[in-house]
């Protein structure tokens, strides 16, 4: 019997060392070097991390947060913390950053790259908030969050900041429903969510006295999500996010991006129509300098900009000929491969669907020799 009982204990306390073990990991970086930033960007701070240490809690997890800001706001810094970074298989990372950002012309990316070297010489090593994702993915973290709140403006513009009186208030973030909400996201989640605050080539806003706006309506929605949703999902929560982003006057044109892949759940990308990629890829069809194999793949990835059922409008120079489903266009953008010099997209006469994701109907300009 006292053997039976001295196993018991064993294995209770090799159970209790196991959940004790499990951790979210939370990796702040802040631009607050940046006189324009500083206040708002520490303001993010106390925000993010009063919610990853509300969600440790809920979880029972133990917070390793670690802080890159100030003085030690480098790559090199950042670049060191992510390397060190010890996560086992069930536990939680997120990544937060709040400053400047920016993108590049014919970048293929989406996601901004983040402006931390500001010396014109060392642009070439600031790190783009997806390559950060990547790199902790390889983690093997359970659940692993990445989230960009900066601009994602063409070339390193500074972030927008707008005037001093609040514009959002202060939120209480300790009972039980939202304990709730948390163990929905972050405990019987598996997989990874991409996020950043603005489409490119857009700004985003921060406020001096409540810091950036992104950030302040993702806390919002988490909370007012925990009272109302029972059901509460990464996707639901950040629909709500950018819906509560369009409320404001500085921030109602923005649009939020995000990536999430969770286990048992089909992929949700949600961003804006790549108007000029499309246009690249219609023409690729009909470019006879590509391979007759490498034009059959690109008939494949048909559906990336049109739903199942688009119809197109085709002006044949400047005179609008035939209305055709979307599967037989691109067929015949293939087939006169040589013979098309050009294609044009009509954006004025063309229609996105609901999703804002594809188009339904479009309207194509070819020019032939």
């Amino acid at each position: 019997m006292i053997r039976s009982k001295r196993l018991f204990l064993l294995l209770f306390w090799c159970i209790a060392q196991t959940i004790q073990a499990q951790t979210l990991h939370a990796v702040f970086v802040a631009d607050t070097k940046d006189e324009s930033l500083a206040t708002a960007c520490e303001r993010d701070l106390e925000v993010m991390h009063r919610q990853l240490a509300q969600a440790a809690s809920a979880m029972s997890y133990r917070l390793n947060d670690q802080t890159i800001s100030r003085d030690l706001f480098t790559t090199q810094q950042l670049a060191q913390v992510l390397d060190k970074l010890q996560v086992e298989s069930q536990d939680v990372v997120f990544f937060y950053y709040t400053g400047h950002g920016y993108n590049l012309s014919g970048r293929q990316d989406v996601f901004p790259i983040l402006h931390i070297q500001k010396d014109e010489n060392q642009l070439k090593d600031n790190p783009a908030l997806r390559d950060i994702h990547a790199i902790l993915k390889k983690k093997n973290a359970r659940l692993c969050i990445t989230l960009g709140d900066c601009c994602n403006q063409i070339s390193h513009n500074t972030r927008g900041m707008i005037g001093r009186k609040p514009a959002i208030g202060e939120l209480t973030l300790t009972n039980d429903s939202l304990n709730a909400a948390y163990r929905k996201l972050f405990l019987e989640t598996s997989g990874d969510v991409l996020i950043t605050s603005s489409k490119p080539p857009q700004n985003s806003f921060a406020h001096p006295d409540s810091g950036s706006y992104y950030t302040r309506v993702f806390d919002e929605a988490l909370e007012l999500a925990s009272r109302y949703n029972r059901d509460i999902t990464w996707e639901t929560l950040l629909k709500d996010t950018q819906h509560r982003l369009e409320q404001h006057s500085a921030t109602k044109d923005k649009v939020s991006l995000y990536e999430i892949k969770l286990k048992g759940q089909e992929p949700v990308v949600v961003r804006e129509l790549d108007f000029e990629r499309m246009n690249r890829y219609l023409n690729a069809l009909s470019d006879q300098n590509l391979s007759e194999s490498e034009r059959q793949v690109l008939l494949g990835k048909l559906h990336e900009f049109f739903v199942k059922k688009a119809r197109i409008d085709i002006y044949v120079n400047t005179t609008l000929g035939e209305v055709q489903p979307i599967e037989q266009v691109v067929k015949r953008l293939y087939l006169n491969a040589g013979k098309i010099q050009r294609i044009n997209i009509i954006e004025r006469l063309s229609t996105v669907a609901a999703d804002g994701k594809h188009y339904e109907r479009a309207a194509i300009q070819e020019i032939w020799e």
